[in-house]
């Protein structure tokens, strides 16, 4: 299977680049076919202005019209994308390399699920909210990918099922009672989808992990950023949810410990 991680990850790329339209243009009024252009000038891009992480290297991060810089998110998110593609292709082949259908079937939801879970990191990046449209389709995904893992046969414990409820009303409560000033309510609605696709022992994992990575994210800002971070300072947590979701996935994590 070795051959097919570069077109994998070309492949993920190329998608990136398609989540980073999805998560710009989501709810501005624009078309998700429409061409892209330099958000300053408004110039067109060309082919080969569009081509993943290239064409950023190649253009010196700046747009060939009116020189302004273009956003590091685009390569980033691009590699990111790229990143997990793989990493969940080769995690999921390791496990069903004997059996093709599964393994196509459950890397496809998996790279569908993770893909939307990408358009929400960049939306609540830039807005601070989670689009009910991309979090509810996240749900019922995950949904379908638990019921089938239970139709096939596969390990199953109760807690799986009741993972994604648990850690939404985990979540649910710290919103509630923080005023929405704490969590948002779409973080919890997050939370349901990952419980959901990762069951118990690697879905709580990921949670723990989101907490760690926001921790340290924030020690680093605090000591290096701009702005001095206060109470009221509006961090978006999707982000390192998705972070989080991951890597508890490709390393099959169990912070906590569950037995199965």
């Amino acid at each position: 299977m070795a051959p097919a991680i570069p077109f994998v990850f070309i492949f993920g790329l190329i998608i990136g680049s398609f989540l980073n339209v999805v998560g710009l243009r989501w709810n501005s009024g624009r078309n998700l076919s429409g061409r892209s252009g330099c958000p300053q000038c408004g110039k067109k891009l060309s082919w080969y202005e569009l081509i993943p992480v290239l064409s950023f290297v190649l253009q010196k991060g700046r747009c060939r019209g009116c020189k302004s810089r273009i956003s590091s998110q685009y390569p980033f998110i691009e590699i990111l994308t790229g990143l997990i593609f793989v990493t969940i292709f080769n995690f999921q082949f390791s496990i069903f390399k004997e059996h093709s259908s599964l393994f196509l079937a459950s890397c496809l939801l998996l790279l569908v699920t993770f893909s939307l879970y990408i358009a929400i990191l960049i939306y609540d990046y830039r807005h601070k909210i989670i689009p009910d449209t991309l979090v509810y389709t996240a749900i019922i995904l995950s949904l379908g990918f638990g019921i089938l893992k239970f139709v096939w046969g596969l390990e199953f414990v109760i807690w799986d099922f009741l993972a994604g409820p648990a850690i939404f009303l985990f979540f649910a409560c710290i919103w509630f009672f923080s005023a929405g000033k704490a969590m948002g309510f779409g973080d919890a609605k997050l939370g349901l989808s990952m419980g959901l696709l990762l069951g118990a022992r690697v879905g709580f994992s990921a949670m723990v992990l989101a907490f760690w990575i926001g921790a340290g994210v924030g020690l680093i800002y605090m000591i290096f950023g701009p702005k001095k971070l206060t109470m009221k300072s509006e961090i978006p947590f999707a982000p390192f949810m998705v972070l989080g979701a991951w890597l508890a996935l490709i390393y099959d994590l169990n912070l906590l410990h569950i037995v199965q």
